[in-house]
């Protein structure tokens, strides 16, 4: 529990699992066997009790033996960083180190616990080493050890890979504001993108003007990210400075749009603001795709069949007439608003 808190306590650490095992008896007899060890206390064995924590990337792994070093009692002569550094072995890498418990009578001197921490890719090559069967590589025959070697290989070129993106995307993300700030058309949008977007002063002030017509707090998380991409992406908005232009351009239109459209999803899914606890952030960017497509003909007809080809795409791939009786349905409620 000590353990898991201490790693709860760092928020940007990112950790896949923790867990703990008791050496079974079968293995602490075959490991007491041994002709060459020689243990003359139980206690010898630093893995009767061992702690694995797993982390997605190998800059994790240095800041958990960080962590540990911190904040445990470690024995530092019986700990060992096995990460391979010197030798091919992809497989056995990970920072091995054997902690003392602290202030418990009832435990002899030197008893301790060994934590473990390596990341996803590593542990997945030695729970497959383990299932094959095999401890060392002179178990093995060339032919297969060689195979096994050029899988290493790719395994720690993907570890690397993974960590390099990340690196990338933080990279992306920390330059976003800037971008976006200076007008740069070539922002496309995105995951990253559409998060800075949210936060930029014209799309706040649209968002807390709709939640103020509402009756409802502003909330944190935003309106379904990934469903609000396609909609915009499926009515030509797909840049930042895209967006922003047409929250400017029509922040009027949105906030007139709001009554008719909350009493028309009351009617027809009971979809209310007075169900909402808090109004999700990106909001206005749903009523400006619709602003999008309502604006792009003075044609009803048009306007119905464009928008039920949105919904179509979005809600209702197998059902065309639902999508274009909902379509309608829109237009009627938006009445003048839509015929601008």
């Amino acid at each position: 529990a000590s353990v898991r808190a201490l790693l709860a306590a760092e928020p940007a650490l990112k950790i896949h699992s923790v867990s703990w095992r008791l050496k079974s008896r079968e293995s602490l007899a075959r490991k007491l066997a041994r002709p060459d060890r020689n243990y003359r206390q139980l206690w010898m064995l630093t893995d009767l009790i061992g702690i694995r924590v797993i982390t997605y990337f190998a800059e994790g792994v240095d800041r958990i033996g960080e962590l540990i070093e911190r904040h445990l009692a470690v024995d530092f002569e019986r700990s060992a960083d096995k990460r391979g550094r010197e030798t091919p072995d992809f497989g056995y890498r990970s920072l091995h180190y054997v902690c003392r418990f602290g202030g418990e009578a009832a435990l002899p001197a030197g008893a301790g616990f060994e934590i473990q921490a390596r990341t996803v890719l590593e542990h997945a090559w030695a729970e497959i080493e383990h299932d094959l069967g095999y401890k060392a590589t002179e178990e093995v025959p060339l032919a297969v050890r060689r195979r096994l070697s050029r899988l290493a290989g790719l395994l720690e070129l993907a570890d690397q890979e993974f960590g390099e993106i990340r690196s990338e995307l933080e990279r992306y993300a920390h330059a976003l504001p800037g971008r976006i700030e200076a007008a740069e058309s070539s922002v496309s949008l995105d995951g990253f993108s559409l998060v800075a977007l949210l936060r930029c002063p014209e799309v706040q002030e649209l968002d807390a003007a709709i939640a103020s017509q509402v009756a409802r707090e502003l909330g944190d998380e935003p309106f379904y990210p990934d469903y609000l991409l396609k909609m915009l992406a499926g009515t030509g908005l797909r840049t930042t400075e895209d967006v922003r232009r047409g929250v400017r351009e029509h922040a009027d239109t949105i906030t007139a749009m709001v009554e008719p459209y909350f009493a028309l999803t009351e009617k027809l899914w009971q979809l209310s603001p007075k169900r909402m606890t808090r109004l999700p952030r990106g909001y206005s960017l749903f009523f400006l795709a619709h602003v999008a497509i309502l604006h792009a003909s003075t044609l009803r007809l048009e306007k119905i069949e464009r928008l039920a080809r949105l919904y179509r795409e979005l809600d209702y791939p197998d059902d065309a007439a639902t999508a274009h009786q909902v379509a309608g349905l829109l237009v009627d409620a938006f009445g003048p608003i839509a015929l601008r």
